[in-house]
């Protein structure tokens, strides 16, 4: 099985210090899966918690992945002990480039427990901070996502399987 940890960081905008950003730092097995200019949509990721599919986990802060040659989600799917994670490698890559010869999928089959509690946790302390640090500018808290949008953000109920089970062989679309 693989290792996902995921921590919640506060940067104050270098060029504009009144603004700051709250980032979503996720990595599986110690490594970051992703550029630095690529960022983890807290809806996608607390979403992916208990629902299976697609999901664009990786994103632009603008909220469109397209435009940092993302053209494919994480596809997540849901066994009653596990969260598995299909994906392309690299995730992201120029979008005015064609993709390298080393292009390849890649599963990561996470502990379900461990999955809830990454995202519980950062979830959590996203919204400690939202609440706890003001800025005379603006926070960004994630693409296409307001402060309150934050603030109101769930993880899915299981009542009884709310989750899909993925099916023998294949990830849900």
């Amino acid at each position: 099985m693989n290792d996902i940890r995921i921590s919640v960081t506060l940067s104050l905008d270098e060029q504009h210090p009144e603004d700051g950003y709250i980032d979503f730092n996720l990595s599986v097995d110690g490594q970051y899966l992703h550029e630095v200019n690529v960022y983890v949509d807290p809806v996608d990721l607390v979403t992916s918690a208990t629902m299976s599919g697609e999901f664009f986990i990786y994103t632009c802060d603008c909220g469109n992945p397209a435009c940092q040659g993302i053209d494919d989600g994480v596809m997540v799917s849901h066994t009653p002990d596990t969260v598995v994670w299909r994906l392309i490698n690299p995730i992201s890559w120029p979008p005015d480039e064609p993709r390298p010869d080393w292009e390849h999928e890649a599963e990561f089959i996470f502990p379900r427990d461990l999955y809830l509690q990454q995202v519980s946790m950062a979830l959590d302390h996203a919204k400690r901070i939202a609440r706890g640090f003001h800025l005379t500018g603006t926070l960004w808290v994630g693409p296409d996502l307001s402060k309150e949008g934050l603030l109101a953000l769930e993880i899915p109920q299981q009542d009884g399987g709310f989750y899909a089970v993925e099916p023998e062989g294949h990830a849900l679309h």
